[in-house]
């Protein structure tokens, strides 16, 4: 038996250790990604310090007795690390903001603290697990607090990406939330399962599935995201917009293009970098003013960028209202000013009746809009 449970657990740390090498070069680097790397790191302290448990028994020397200690307590403080990380990663991946949640990422941080403190003493009181003078392996009368510990951070998960699942109304977001359900699910069932049934063995090859599936989740989201804003790209544009054809000509849609005004001029005086730096100022304005309004966000390519929602025209004004205060007020604190030619279509007005029509029409009144401002500015100049 416990050559068996070697064998799944070597297995388990080759593929993750492949995971990292490979993510680390093939996946965008984000903030929320190193939580990803964070969970895979402990999974594999776990399975290590498992796989050297299998074999302490082998020996009742005083000194093989307290590295026995050590190795559940590096097992026992890397499974609840790894639950932690599963839990943070979960939790920002729903968030809209998850620049704003490190002081909600301390207070998750408390339980784990307090049990890595209960677990570093257990050597001495035996709440939770102790060694007999053979050598052997025994889970002390509050054994039952290191599942409880591990396995709430992943029901937590589970829970807090299925609400945001239902609270959804952007199917892609809704597909990525359904999928983090999933995958907490997963290591529930397997526990589960081993608990009611021992001999099946299924916590490891359940979390091994569930970190693999995410893994290739995450590889295929990444094809829809622009590396740069982090919004969808001009792919995942088209693809929504002929996803929701159908829907589109029952709702009161509006499709959006915005262009940043003298992008060029940006990029030649100040550099590229710069000119970097105003996209993603421009897309987190955009971010910030419609998330809440369940919309549709994309890069549409270079400067330009695309949402779409559906919202009545006197709630389209205001949004737009919004981005063009929060760009006058974030110029303030740059060397240039920044500002958007703004054009959007309705459909069903003004012959917008079909994808192409739709995107053809907010696209000419934003060119409009870019060649008005030009000639206001000229207009300016001339006094």
């Amino acid at each position: 038996m416990n050559t068996g449970i070697a064998e799944i657990n070597i297995l388990g740390i080759i593929l993750f250790v492949l995971l990292i090498f490979h993510g680390k070069t093939a996946v965008q680097e984000q903030n929320n990604h190193r939580f990803f790397y964070n969970v895979i790191f402990f999974i594999i302290l776990t399975l290590a310090a498992n796989t050297l448990q299998c074999f302490m028994k082998e020996t009742t020397a005083q000194s093989a007795i307290w590295v026995h200690y050590f190795v559940i307590m590096v097992c026992s403080t890397s499974t609840a690390l790894g639950g932690f990380y599963w839990f943070i990663f979960v939790f920002n991946e729903v968030q809209e903001n998850p620049q704003c949640n490190s002081s909600s990422n301390l207070l998750f941080l408390l339980p784990l603290i307090i049990w890595t403190g209960v677990t570093l003493s257990s050597s001495f009181h035996h709440w939770i697990f102790y060694v007999d003078e053979r050598n052997h392996y025994n889970q002390g009368d509050l054994y039952f607090l290191q599942n409880f510990m591990v396995y709430g951070y992943i029901l937590a998960s589970a829970m807090t990406s299925y609400a945001r699942y239902r609270k959804e109304n952007i199917c892609e977001k809704r597909r990525i939330y359904l999928h983090l359900f999933i995958y907490s699910t997963i290591p529930l069932l397997g526990k589960a399962l081993e608990m009611f049934f021992p001999w099946m063995r299924t916590t490891a090859p359940s979390i091994v599935i569930s970190i693999v599936m995410l893994y290739l989740s995450m590889m295929k989201a990444e094809i829809f995201l622009d590396p740069l804003t982090k919004l969808y790209n001009r792919r995942q544009f088209q693809q929504h917009l002929l996803q929701h054809s159908n829907h589109i000509k029952s709702k009161n849609i509006f499709l959006i293009f915005f262009d940043i005004n003298n992008f060029k001029r940006i990029n030649d005086n100040f550099g590229h970098i710069e000119g970097d730096k105003a996209l993603v100022i421009v897309a987190q304005i955009l971010k910030n003013v419609f998330t809440d309004k369940n919309a549709f966000l994309a890069r549409y390519g270079g400067d330009e960028f695309a949402v779409i929602l559906s919202k009545d025209e006197k709630e389209i004004v205001a949004c737009l209202d919004q981005v063009e205060h929060a760009l006058f007020e974030v110029s303030q604190c740059l060397p240039y000013k920044l500002s958007l030619s703004v054009g959007y279509s309705i459909y069903g007005e003004d012959n917008a009746t079909t994808i192409e029509s739709l995107v053809q029409a907010a696209d000419k009144k934003m060119y409009c809009d870019k060649q008005e401002r030009k000639n206001n500015s000229y207009d300016l100049s001339s006094f």
